[in-house]
């Protein structure tokens, strides 16, 4: 019996709080973003500012930025 494939989608405010490591992530491509939860428009630059930091975290652990869209509430990843 093999194990369910991990998700490639992560909440950046998940990496931001350690509720979410991948130092041991077996695949080598993931997509951060914001909370879809969080409606509210005034919070734009906060969210967008959680999305590049959890970016800039994960940098410095070996994954390296591939492209940002949605105005910068997604980000796309690869392990370097």
């Amino acid at each position: 019996m093999s194990l369910p494939r991990p998700p490639r989608w992560f909440i950046a405010d998940d990496i931001l709080a350690g509720r979410v490591n991948l130092d041991g992530y077996p695949l080598r491509y993931v997509y951060i973003s914001v909370n879809p939860t969080i409606i509210d428009p005034s919070g734009h630059a906060i969210r967008v500012d959680a999305v590049f930091t959890a970016v800039e975290m994960l940098e410095a652990h070996g994954w390296e930025l591939i492209n940002f869209e949605q105005s910068g509430k997604v980000a796309y990843l690869r392990r370097g």
